[in-house]
């Protein structure tokens, strides 16, 4: 049963990662036009580290800045484009994972209905 427990807990980690990547990647595009902004992002090898043991599970994850991406003259480096991509392949992937956790669930109900 433990191998189950472990499952869980990494989805529930995994869905954990997702939603704060939404978030932050909102706050992205919701900073697209403020002068000086630089965008951040969240690295999934946090995610994979605390998945192996190396971190703490729950909380939030380490934001930094996002790194190659060449700022306007007022300093801005946001690309609308390199965000809603993001935003885009995040939500997927967070669908996915809910979808696997509620599949996972509906399959541990219907054990313990016998």
């Amino acid at each position: 049963m433990t191998g189950k427990v472990q499952q869980f807990q990494a989805l529930t980690e995994a869905i954990d990662f997702a939603s704060q990547h939404h978030r932050v990647t909102g706050q992205n595009i919701a900073n697209i036009n403020t002068p000086g902004y630089q965008a951040l992002e969240l690295r999934f090898d946090q995610l994979l580290n605390r998945m192996d043991g190396a971190g703490q599970p729950g909380g939030d994850y380490q934001v930094q800045e996002t790194e190659g991406l060449t700022a306007r003259v007022d300093g801005n480096n946001v690309d609308l484009d390199h965000e809603l991509a993001a935003l885009k392949k995040n939500a997927l992937a967070y669908q996915t994972l809910t979808q696997l956790l509620g599949s996972k669930m509906g399959i541990l109900k219907q054990a313990i209905r016998g």
